[in-house]
């Protein structure tokens, strides 16, 4: 069955459109275009040919806006915004088809039209008839909603009670349709904010889906700027597991790499290299320190890597690595270690000891400041006393002043005039997220001459029961300075400790979901690449479990009954439709033969007002008692039977054939 819209309805969608995206001086001659159809008496008498080549010109028109999207906005973050961008066009791409369809002798186009292997298939299903109508208000109310404007709710649902008033049965009075729509529309606005926070984070997940395969990121993790653990922390995907040993309290700092030079609201690692590690035992340990690591302080980390390859996050102290199955590895200067040649899953365990160290000494970078900042920087210095004191008084002055003074928030003003990001944090706003107090915190330690680096990882510490271990999540993205205190670089974090707790109020309550979806392709991942992260896999309860269910359905298949099947004989009887006997379908021939065939799913009394007919001296009544012969229940009285031939034998003979082109031009 074919959706017939009201009249009006497109026009009104596309005005939507137009209102909400600010492309309303676009969408106004479109809606009137639309809205002229039904008034205007010619047509194109286009062949079957013609009509594929319209789908094909559309189909150019799509790939040339997927070449514009992808050559012009690929490499300008955020991805997603661009990809609505390209949705918000959809009202346009989709428009010369309806257009050619509505100002067509054809009225509708075919299946086969749209794939190219059907289009000289002589199958029901290639020639079933194609109408854009209903496609093309669904896709001017989703173009609608990628909008930021308001009041997108209140419109929509206007519009679909519009459309579904039009097709509303008359057995149900007006007075029941206006509750039940008033209360799916009650129903309707609390649920649409849960659906926007999903949105967003299926919005996330196949963004960061569409970046890990299909765009280069830095594997050496060589910069980062401020903003890019921001926007992280808008996503609650978990993306490691930690297993402590028993004892063991958290939370922990997971770094992944280290920085050392600032310039301009970037952190770059300068003068460092990549050295490879050998390994030892069965090729799945890998020493990072001379120091004996302790056997009773171990970590197992859990975490999935890209194509093999990925920065691994360690806690402070890590001296060796076991049960790591990747063919090569890296470990620079800076403490960043680099995996590559792995399996998509490595669950690999980390021996700790106070002693072991992977970070080389300080040198002039780690001391050295930007200079836009240069001037702020020795202000504050000069302010919380930092001049000459000692490296533990420094740094327990600066964790004072950035706890003391400033508060941790996602939302962050625009830079002040004349003022970097970074001034603006320490001398106006006071508030930002850890990257901006790990900055302020090592360029402060840097200019009280306290050697300093920046890092970035994770902070651990939320427990999962589903999982039965730590997790960390996007969101848990943390940054932190590495300070040189008593000959070895320490962790130094200076963001007030609440921003876990301002993290978790911002997770929507259907976080579970999620978490249960992540666990489940956490399993699977451990099951496909167990022979990788297990020290022995033990294959025979699969193979158990495989020949049970073959015993199973050969046991059902047993049991079933055979049947053969008699050849046929005879043909069924035909069908006899209701109203097959009526006489205005002599009318229905004739009028098709002049204007064209009714298309299938367009109701008579659209298909004659279509053609100009409707409006024919005796023809409504005619149509109304056709109708109701052919879907009354109690069929069509005989003296109205009557009535109908004798009034359409009448009919004809006053428009013979040969004159009903000038009734259809009247």
């Amino acid at each position: 069955m074919t959706l017939t819209l009201p009249p009006g309805l497109l026009a009104a969608a596309l005005l939507f459109w137009g209102w909400r995206t600010g492309l309303w001086p676009l969408a106004l001659p479109l809606a009137l275009v639309l809205e002229l159809a039904p008034r205007v008496r010619w047509r194109w008498a286009l062949a079957d040919r013609e009509l594929a080549r319209v789908i094909d010109l559309s189909t150019l028109l799509w790939v040339g806006a997927l070449i514009l999207l992808f050559t012009r906005y690929l490499n300008q973050p955020p991805l997603a915004t661009h990809l609505y961008t390209l949705a918000s066009w959809f009202p346009l791409l989709l428009f010369p088809p309806l257009a050619i369809q509505r100002y067509s002798t054809a009225g509708a186009f075919r299946v086969g039209h749209l794939f190219y292997s059907l289009r000289r298939s002589g199958t029901a299903l290639a020639q079933q008839p194609l109408r854009l109508d209903a496609s093309y208000f669904i896709a001017a109310l989703l173009a609608a909603s990628v909008a930021e404007q308001p009041w997108f709710l209140p419109g929509a649902a206007l519009l679909l009670l519009w459309a579904l008033a039009a097709m509303r049965p008359r057995r149900y009075r007006w007075p029941l349709t206006l509750m039940l729509v008033l209360g799916a529309s009650l129903a309707a606005f609390p649920l649409s904010f849960g659906l926007h926070r999903l949105q967003l984070d299926l919005e996330d997940y196949f963004t960061e889906w569409f970046e890990d395969w299909f765009i280069d990121v830095d594997p050496y993790r060589s910069r980062t700027a401020l903003g890019d653990l921001g926007e992280l922390k808008l996503s609650g995907r978990v993306v490691l597991r930690l297993r402590p040993a028993p004892g063991d309290a958290g939370p922990w700092l997971l770094r992944d790499a280290s920085y050392n030079s600032y310039f301009d609201g970037v952190w770059q690692a300068k003068n460092t290299r990549f050295n490879r590690l050998a390994p030892a035992g069965d090729g799945r340990e890998w020493s990072l320190s001379a120091a004996p690591a302790d056997a009773t302080r171990r970590l197992a980390i859990a975490l999935e890597l890209r194509r093999g390859t990925g920065m691994l996050p360690l806690p402070p102290g890590a001296g060796r690595l076991e049960r790591l199955p990747v063919g090569e590895l890296q470990l620079n200067t800076l403490g960043a270690l680099k995996a590559s040649g792995g399996p998509g899953l490595v669950d690999y365990q980390v021996a700790r000891a106070p002693a072991a160290e992977r970070d080389a000494p300080p040198a002039e970078l780690d001391l050295a400041l930007p200079r836009r900042e240069q001037a702020t920087l020795q202000r504050l210095v000069v302010e919380l006393q930092l001049i000459g004191a000692p490296p533990s008084v420094v740094a327990a002055r600066v964790r004072a002043f950035l706890l003391g003074q400033f508060r941790y928030s996602l939302d962050l003003p625009a830079p002040a005039t004349g003022l970097t990001a970074l001034e603006t944090f320490l001398l106006q706003a006071r508030a930002g997220h850890c990257e901006y107090f790990a900055s302020a915190a090592v360029l402060l330690l840097r200019a009280g001459g306290v050697p300093a680096r920046y890092a970035t990882g994770f902070s651990v510490a939320e427990y999962s029961p589903l999982e039965r271990a730590y997790v960390a999540r996007r969101r848990h993205a943390h940054a932190w300075a590495l300070v040189w205190l008593d000959g070895r670089w320490q962790d130094f974090d200076a963001t007030p400790p609440d921003w876990t707790g301002f993290e978790e109020a911002r997770a929507p309550w259907w976080q579970f979901v999620g978490d249960f979806w992540t666990w489940a392709s956490h399993q699977f991942s451990r099951w496909r690449w167990r022979e990788a992260t297990e020290a022995e896999s033990d294959d025979r309860w699969l193979w158990g479990l495989a020949g049970l269910l073959t015993l199973l359905l050969f046991w059902r298949l047993l049991r079933r009954r055979r049947v053969h099947q008699a050849p046929v004989r005879d043909r069924p009887a035909a069908t006899i439709r209701p109203g097959a006997e009526s006489p205005f379908y002599a009318v229905i021939a004739a009028l098709s033969a002049q204007a064209g065939a009714r298309p299938s799913g367009e109701t008579l009394e659209a298909w004659l007002r279509r053609i100009g007919a409707w409006e024919a001296p005796g023809l409504v009544e005619m149509a109304r008692r056709h109708q109701r012969w052919r879907f009354d229940p109690a069929g069509l009285p005989e003296d109205e039977r009557r009535w109908l031939a004798k009034t359409v034998a009448a009919w004809r003979s006053q428009h013979p054939v040969d004159g009903f082109d000038i009734l259809l031009n009247q």
